[in-house]
């Protein structure tokens, strides 16, 4: 399976001069925290989605991975409108043609094993159901310890999906997880996850 990284929004909620995926979070860039784990998964190839809103994360997504034998093959990238996020992914879907791996670019708390658990139970779910078509990965909305964008009846989606490569509305299945997955949507986030990211080196 291969991932798509969503990092072409204005992230205008989280207040800083600074592009979203680009943001420090205990001394790097935010986006390499959720590009590193896809690393070490089962994913096999990872694309990263830009827009005119984000140049420099497309800058430094060029020169730290792009220009690197150890990367070139692995990791793509990706320039879309920016319009919107729907757009944006619209415009990636040419690029699958197997279901694939959703992830926005503020999760730095994803870890590896989480991300292949979702893909072995999208999986095992797949084959019973005959053929899903959206899988959106969400946490129960007391378990959530972060600024929730959106709330889903009691849920909140954690910008993590896998989706069928076809345009227009899906029919979509709910996975809820337990694991701590905080969307950097605003400063007091930032440092939530900073908290959560030094305990564990700790």
């Amino acid at each position: 399976m291969d991932a798509l990284i969503m990092a072409g929004g204005k992230g205008t909620r989280l207040e800083e001069n600074v592009e979203k995926p680009i943001l420090d979070i205990c001394g790097k860039p935010m986006i390499d925290y959720v590009i590193e784990s896809l690393l070490n998964s089962e994913i096999e190839k990872i694309y990263v989605a830009v827009s005119n809103h984000t140049p420099k994360t497309k800058q430094y997504l060029e020169k730290k991975y792009s220009s690197d034998q150890n990367y070139n093959q692995k990791i793509n990238i990706i320039c879309t409108s920016g319009s919107d996020y729907v757009d944006d992914l619209n415009e990636c879907i040419e690029f699958f043609r197997e279901p694939f791996l959703i992830l926005s670019s503020d999760i730095p708390t994803i870890k590896t094993k989480v991300i292949n658990s979702i893909i072995k139970e999208y999986l095992i779910v797949n084959n019973s159901c005959n053929r899903i078509e959206s899988f959106c990965v969400v946490t129960k909305q007391d378990d959530y310890v972060g600024t929730p964008s959106i709330d889903m009846g009691g849920y909140i989606p954690l910008g993590i999906n896998i989706l069928t490569p076809k345009y227009g509305e899906q029919t979509e299945i709910l996975h809820v997880v337990k694991d701590i997955i905080v969307n950097v949507n605003t400063l007091s986030d930032k440092k939530l996850v900073e908290t959560l990211i030094n305990k564990v080196v700790e």
